[in-house]
């Protein structure tokens, strides 16, 4: 499994592992989803699409930034969001489009607490701590 979720008292500890970009962002979103919503389910999407972008100098900058992306849409967009569809991998810069099912509130309010990149690509490991703010 690229990724794992762990609840505990107040939080949840999302441990991810990748070999690629594509395959770190991709999880990262899918875990914070998973963490937001409960499990996976596929839903019908509506044709809506949400943007998230994140830029940094680095893995680690962009882990923070895109988990707090994501999190940001997950709790103003109306409607579950899905993982992601699309996704553009830049230098320094990774694009994702996540597609909105139809039906459903936004998502609980949660933020990243902690984000700590153990282990860089080509054998990438982080940890986030996601929780109520």
């Amino acid at each position: 499994m690229p990724y794992t979720l762990d609840a505990q008292t107040g939080s949840t500890v999302i441990t991810l592992s990748a070999k690629s970009r594509e395959e770190f962002v991709r999880d990262l979103i899918a875990s914070l989803l998973e963490a937001a919503y409960g499990q996976h389910t596929d839903a019908a999407d509506a044709g809506r699409v949400v943007p998230i972008q994140a830029a940094g100098a680095g893995d680690a900058e962009i882990l923070a930034r895109l988990a707090a992306g994501t999190l940001r849409a997950v709790r103003e967009t109306q409607g579950r969001l899905l993982p992601p569809r699309w996704i553009a991998l830049d230098e320094g810069r990774v694009t994702a489009t996540l597609p909105v099912a139809a039906n459903g509130e936004p998502g609980p309010l949660l933020a990243a607490r902690r984000a700590l990149l153990e282990r860089p690509l080509p054998d990438l490991v982080a940890r986030l701590e996601v929780g109520s703010p």
